[in-house]
Protein backbone atom coordinates (compact mmCIF):
# COMPACT_ATOMS: atom_id res chain seq x y z
CA UNK A 1 0.00 0.00 0.00
CA UNK A 2 1.85 3.24 -1.23
CA UNK A 3 -1.47 5.59 -0.53
CA UNK A 4 -4.05 5.67 1.59
CA UNK A 5 -7.34 7.82 2.00
CA UNK A 6 -8.03 9.49 5.24
CA UNK A 7 -10.83 11.95 6.46
CA UNK A 8 -8.49 14.80 8.80
CA UNK A 9 -10.66 16.54 10.59
CA UNK A 10 -13.37 16.71 7.88
CA UNK A 11 -11.61 16.95 5.03
CA UNK A 12 -10.53 13.79 2.77
CA UNK A 13 -6.72 13.64 1.80
CA UNK A 14 -4.58 10.69 0.24
CA UNK A 15 -1.43 10.78 1.68
CA UNK A 16 1.87 8.91 0.62
CA UNK A 17 3.00 6.35 3.00
CA UNK A 18 6.33 6.04 3.98
CA UNK A 19 7.73 3.66 6.55
CA UNK A 20 11.48 3.92 8.12
CA UNK A 21 13.63 1.04 6.53
CA UNK A 22 16.54 1.31 3.74
CA UNK A 23 15.71 -0.39 0.63
CA UNK A 24 17.39 -3.57 1.88
CA UNK A 25 14.97 -3.70 5.02
CA UNK A 26 11.68 -5.23 4.52
CA UNK A 27 8.66 -3.62 6.19
CA UNK A 28 7.90 -4.91 9.99
CA UNK A 29 4.85 -6.62 10.94
CA UNK A 30 4.02 -3.82 13.41
CA UNK A 31 4.68 -1.09 11.04
CA UNK A 32 2.15 -2.74 9.26
CA UNK A 33 -0.34 -3.06 12.02
CA UNK A 34 0.60 0.56 12.46
CA UNK A 35 -0.76 1.47 9.84
CA UNK A 36 -3.77 -0.26 9.67
CA UNK A 37 -4.97 0.65 13.52
CA UNK A 38 -4.14 4.31 12.63
CA UNK A 39 -6.33 3.99 9.67
CA UNK A 40 -9.33 2.27 11.56
CA UNK A 41 -9.05 4.69 14.59
CA UNK A 42 -11.00 7.85 13.67
CA UNK A 43 -10.62 9.00 16.88
CA UNK A 44 -7.09 9.48 16.99
CA UNK A 45 -6.82 11.55 14.69
CA UNK A 46 -10.20 13.80 15.95
CA UNK A 47 -8.05 14.54 19.50
CA UNK A 48 -5.28 15.72 17.07
CA UNK A 49 -6.80 18.79 16.23
CA UNK A 50 -7.09 20.40 19.26
CA UNK A 51 -3.33 19.66 20.42
CA UNK A 52 -2.74 20.72 16.44
CA UNK A 53 -4.24 24.22 16.85
CA UNK A 54 -3.05 24.39 20.85
CA UNK A 55 0.83 24.60 19.07
CA UNK A 56 -0.46 26.82 16.31
CA UNK A 57 -1.65 29.72 18.78
CA UNK A 58 1.43 28.99 21.12
CA UNK A 59 4.03 29.24 19.03
CA UNK A 60 2.15 31.80 16.40
CA UNK A 61 -0.68 33.98 17.85
CA UNK A 62 0.89 36.99 16.42
CA UNK A 63 0.45 35.46 13.38
CA UNK A 64 -2.88 34.57 13.15
CA UNK A 65 -4.00 37.57 15.32
CA UNK A 66 -6.36 35.42 16.95
CA UNK A 67 -6.38 33.47 20.45
CA UNK A 68 -8.45 30.28 18.53
CA UNK A 69 -8.02 29.07 15.00
CA UNK A 70 -11.80 28.80 12.76
CA UNK A 71 -9.81 26.95 9.83
CA UNK A 72 -6.69 24.64 11.24
CA UNK A 73 -5.99 24.42 6.71
CA UNK A 74 -5.11 28.07 6.56
CA UNK A 75 -1.90 26.94 8.36
CA UNK A 76 -1.91 23.13 8.82
CA UNK A 77 -1.79 20.99 5.50
CA UNK A 78 -1.47 17.38 5.78
CA UNK A 79 1.01 15.64 3.09
CA UNK A 80 2.01 12.18 4.06
CA UNK A 81 1.99 9.39 6.52
CA UNK A 82 5.61 8.44 8.25
CA UNK A 83 6.24 5.18 10.03
CA UNK A 84 8.45 4.59 12.31
CA UNK A 85 10.55 1.29 12.80
CA UNK A 86 9.91 1.11 16.59
CA UNK A 87 9.62 -2.43 17.95
CA UNK A 88 7.37 -1.68 20.83
CA UNK A 89 4.45 0.46 20.10
CA UNK A 90 2.88 1.50 16.96
CA UNK A 91 4.58 5.14 16.48
CA UNK A 92 3.50 6.78 13.32
CA UNK A 93 2.98 10.66 12.06
CA UNK A 94 1.02 12.77 9.74
CA UNK A 95 3.92 14.71 7.95
CA UNK A 96 2.35 17.98 7.59
CA UNK A 97 3.38 21.52 5.34
CA UNK A 98 2.98 24.41 8.35
CA UNK A 99 2.41 28.06 7.09
CA UNK A 100 4.85 29.52 9.28
CA UNK A 101 7.94 27.07 9.13
CA UNK A 102 7.75 25.89 5.46
CA UNK A 103 11.42 24.45 6.05
CA UNK A 104 10.93 22.14 8.94
CA UNK A 105 7.13 21.23 8.87
CA UNK A 106 5.13 19.80 11.45
CA UNK A 107 5.16 16.31 12.40
CA UNK A 108 1.92 15.11 14.67
CA UNK A 109 2.91 12.10 16.58
CA UNK A 110 0.69 9.56 17.49
CA UNK A 111 1.87 6.22 19.80
CA UNK A 112 -0.96 3.17 20.13
CA UNK A 113 -3.08 5.35 18.16
CA UNK A 114 -3.02 8.24 20.67
CA UNK A 115 -1.69 11.68 19.78
CA UNK A 116 1.27 12.42 21.94
CA UNK A 117 3.14 15.06 20.68
CA UNK A 118 3.04 18.31 17.86
CA UNK A 119 5.80 19.38 16.48
CA UNK A 120 8.86 20.44 13.75
CA UNK A 121 9.05 17.29 11.43
CA UNK A 122 12.82 16.32 12.98
CA UNK A 123 10.97 15.20 16.47
CA UNK A 124 10.23 11.80 14.85
CA UNK A 125 12.79 11.62 12.00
Amino acid sequence: MNKVTLNIWGRIFDLKIEYDCYKNEEILPIQKDTLAAFCNSKEAIDLSKNIVEQYCINNNSNEIGADSIDNIFKYVIPRYLYITRCKHKRTLAIMCDYKFDMENGLAIVYENEKPVRVGKQDIIL
